[in-house]
């Protein structure tokens, strides 16, 4: 099924186009491009010309025909981001082509950051800024939490199509990163402890209890992080996705995409703090 511009969602900002028009064809083949585009969902016929030509009229085909452009996107543009040297078989796996591509990946994240938008690792396109979730999606895949990581792209995910299943997700992720830093620790903790006991005993073993500090700013910000994990944990419980509803509470619980996203960034601020704690 084709749509119009009209019905479309968020488009490919032009600079991104340009950007991956010039990128792409330096490290893909034109049957490589081929398949990344009608694997990502990009609509037929593949354009004809340079692999250039065809990357900037096919995504500029994508803004025109797709609902969802930005998805297919990230799908692209997820495949280029795991790209290794040592994937190419035409490349000598020398430093320079190392230095390279991580420059262009680099290139490719600063432009899309120009139009308020970043890249998360699992082929996802995040609007509003997102350098809490990036610094947590880099401890993530460094300490290898499959857990964490998973609850991250739902979250992330959802944030449009569903902002109540992704207030859910906020929390899942807080939870999954306390118990990741307490297995670390090997300081034991209840199956069943809910995000607020779990909270209560990992800030013990950080020493971020309000009671633990001197400083009068620094009790405020542990406060405010308590503020936080508390006010999620409720946001979970009462207005997210995570139970059923009656019909008067499915139209009384109004979260809004912005809503989940605070509720997504101030998680993931915290997360990402205590995962730096691991080491």
């Amino acid at each position: 099924m084709r749509f119009s511009a009209m019905q479309s969602g968020p488009k490919i900002p032009t600079a991104i186009i340009g950007t991956l028009s010039k990128t792409l064809p330096d490290y893909f083949t034109h049957a490589d491009l081929d398949s990344m585009f009608l694997m990502a969902g990009a609509p037929e016929p593949i354009p004809d010309g340079s692999k250039a030509a065809k990357v900037k009229a096919w995504l500029r085909k994508i803004n025109v025909e797709c609902a969802e452009p930005l998805k297919i996107l990230g799908l692209i543009l997820d495949e280029f981001m795991e790209l290794q040297v040592q994937d190419q078989d035409f490349w000598s796996g020398e430093t320079d082509n190392v230095a390279k591509v991580e420059t262009s990946k680099e290139r490719v994240k600063e432009m899309l950051a120009k139009d308020g938008l970043s890249f998360i690792r699992g082929g996802t396109i995040s609007k509003g800024g997102a350098l809490p979730t990036l610094s947590l999606d880099e401890s993530v895949r460094k300490h290898g939490l499959s857990s964490v990581d998973v609850e991250i792209k739902r979250a992330v995910a959802m944030i449009e199509k569903d902002p109540h299943a992704a207030a859910q997700y906020a929390g899942n992720v807080l939870e999954a990163t306390l118990k990741a830093y307490l297995d670390h620790k090997q300081v034991a903790y209840g199956r069943g402890d809910a995000l607020a006991e779990l909270w209560k005993t990992a800030s013990a073993q950080i020493g971020l209890r309000a009671s633990d500090l001197d400083s009068k700013d620094l009790k405020k910000i542990a406060s405010g992080l308590h503020g936080i994990v508390d006010g999620i944990a409720h946001l979970r419980n009462t207005k997210s996705g995570a139970h059923g509803r009656s019909e008067e509470q499915r139209q009384n619980i109004n979260i809004k995409p912005r809503h989940a996203r605070l509720a997504i960034h101030s998680a993931h601020t915290i997360a990402a703090y205590v995962l730096e704690l691991i080491e």
